[in-house]
């Protein structure tokens, strides 16, 4: 599988690479609003990359760039009147930021200190630093309070859904170990 290029948020005057694409949960609640592509590129499925920054307690979109879109496309209408004054307001969840990430968000670092973003609808509300032993603690507290709500048993079904021989406690333990990019709420 090849590397996707990868979507930057600058925080604290810092540019941080995201191994999330947080521009598609906008995409996925309005798949119509996604321009379509006319070239194709084996690192950017999703076509495009975004710059998002956090200023006076919001997340922005400073910037999209589109890899290849609709001769009539205007990128700056479509930021403009998607996201006004560049607030991303459809983001809601934690985005992760220390430097222990790796390809895919490793988390398996004993000595890490484990650094998120809190956003809860594009308002900026709090970064999390956590030692090994509180970033567990805190998945595994955030996993039960996920099990109580629709979102969760919509991810379950998909799970079960797409893998019917697999047992609960796996599909579990997947969706347990992905939990920072699931929830929305904390």
């Amino acid at each position: 599988m090849t590397r996707q290029i990868q979507d930057k948020l600058i925080y604290c005057d810092i540019e941080y690479y995201l191994n999330e694409e947080i521009l598609e949960f906008y995409f996925r609640e309005f798949p119509e609003k996604k321009p379509d592509f006319e070239g194709f590129m084996t690192a950017l499925w999703r076509g495009y990359v975004a710059t998002f920054e956090i200023k006076n307690n919001e997340l922005l979109i400073n910037e999209i760039d589109w890899f290849s879109t609709a001769k009539e496309f205007d990128s700056d209408d479509f930021k403009n009147s998607n996201f006004p004054n560049n607030k991303y307001q459809w983001f809601s969840g934690l985005i992760r930021i220390d430097d222990y990430r790796g390809e895919f968000d490793d988390e398996n670092n004993e000595d890490a200190i484990f650094e998120l973003l809190e956003i809860n609808e594009g308002n900026f509300i709090k970064h999390w630093k956590l030692n090994y032993i509180d970033f567990v603690t805190f998945k595994e507290i955030l996993f039960e309070d996920f099990k109580a709500t629709y979102d969760y048993e919509k991810l379950f079904g998909i799970w079960r859904k797409n893998n019917p021989k697999l047992e609960d406690e796996k599909i579990d333990k997947y969706i347990y170990d992905g939990i920072i990019r699931n929830v929305r709420k904390i």
